[in-house]
């Protein structure tokens, strides 16, 4: 995203959020209040913040590096048999729900892999070829 002009990214593109920023921060804030739930932590203003508030690139990175962290420190404390519990949680429709927690972290996936595929559409309406970023690359980024 750094590397195509800001118009762009925060030009109104008729998807499901109204531009390529904030779909991505709405995928952030998806990410985020999930793992929060998970991990026993408030979920209060995720939602609440405007997506005019990540007003460059810089403030996009610091959200996406806070929400990774936490991801990743969630992760870090799973075993396998916390992976298939259930975890139980109220929706937004105020029902109670009951999946098991690997279920809910393969929504994570799904969330995110849907509004990927968005952002690159985006990408080729003008005429911009999209970076190619596979998890395996990401994951040769980084160390344990």
């Amino acid at each position: 995203m750094g590397e195509i002009p800001w118009e762009i990214v925060t030009e109104s593109s008729g998807a499901s959020f109204d531009s390529i920023r904030d779909i991505f921060i709405h995928s952030l804030q998806a990410e985020q209040l999930w793992i929060r739930r998970l991990s026993g932590k408030d979920t209060e203003g995720i939602y609440g913040a405007s997506f005019t508030r990540y007003a460059d690139i810089n403030s996009i990175q610091e959200y996406a590096d806070k929400v990774e962290a936490e991801t990743n420190e969630y992760l870090e404390s799973l075993t396998n048999q916390k992976l298939q519990s259930v975890f139980e949680y109220r929706g937004r429709d105020g029902s109670i729900n009951r999946n098991e927690i690997e279920d809910i972290l393969m929504h994570v996936i799904e969330e995110e892999i849907h509004h990927r595929g968005e952002i690159l559409c985006i990408y080729w309406q003008h005429d911009i070829q999209p970076p190619y970023i596979s998890y395996t690359a990401y994951k040769g980024q980084t160390t344990r």
